[in-house]
C-alpha cells in the first residue's frame, strides 16, 4: 500500500495535544499541573494570613476561586501554549522533515516514510501501539513518537479499515 499526503503543522499540533492524553507520563504530570497545584492555592490564605490583616474568610474565597479558575481554564490554556510552541518550531526549522509531503509505503517488512529532507523506517516488531482519533492515525513506535496519518488521505472508510487491518496483521502486539 502507497500513499502520498501532506502533513501540515496542524497536524504536528494535533498529535502533540493528543499526545498529552494517551502518554501515562504526560497525564500524570497534567493530573498534577491542573489538580494537584491548583490545591496549593487553598494553602496560600494561612501564609498571608500572617502578613497581612485581612480576614481569613475572604482570603479563602479568593484563592478558593482562583482554584477554580486554574481547573477549568487549565486545559484551554495548555492547548494554546503546545500550539503555539509547534508553531513556532514547525517555523523556526529550515529542513523540516515532519512537515510536508510525505509518501508513506507499506511493505513486507514495516512502514517506509519518505519525506522532502528524511526517510523513516519502520519494522512491524518495532511498532508499540496503533491509535485513532477523529482526525489521525498515530502508528506509535516509542513512547513519544509516531507516525502520524491523516485520516483524510484516505479515499473513504473501507480504504482506512483496509489499510487498519494490514496493519494489525502486521505488527506484534506486545503483552501489557
Amino acid at each position: 500500500m502507497n500513499f502520498e499526503y501532506e502533513l501540515n503543522k496542524q497536524d504536528l499540533i494535533d498529535f502533540n495535544l493528543f499526545h498529552l492524553t494517551y502518554s501515562k507520563l504526560s497525564r500524570r504530570s497534567y493530573f498534577i499541573q491542573r489538580y494537584i497545584l491548583s490545591l496549593s492555592f487553598l494553602v496560600l490564605p494561612f501564609l498571608l494570613r500572617q502578613f497581612t490583616n485581612m480576614p481569613l474568610g475572604y482570603l479563602f474565597i479568593v484563592f478558593i476561586l482562583l482554584c477554580l479558575y486554574w481547573v477549568v481554564f487549565y486545559p484551554k490554556r495548555i492547548k494554546k501554549i503546545v500550539s503555539r510552541k509547534i508553531s513556532k518550531m514547525v517555523d523556526e526549522g529550515k529542513n523540516n522533515s515532519v512537515v510536508g509531503t510525505h509518501k508513506l509505503t507499506l511493505s513486507q517488512n514495516g512502514i517506509v516514510d519518505k519525506s522532502e529532507h528524511s526517510e523513516a523506517k519502520t519494522e512491524f516488531i518495532a511498532i508499540e501501539n496503533i491509535v485513532e482519533d477523529k482526525e489521525h492515525i498515530f502508528i506509535y513506535v516509542s513512547s513519544n513518537s509516531a507516525h502520524i496519518i491523516p485520516i483524510r488521505i484516505f479515499e473513504n472508510d473501507a480504504q482506512k479499515k483496509e489499510f487498519l487491518a494490514v496493519l494489525g496483521q502486521k505488527v506484534v502486539r506486545k503483552s501489557q
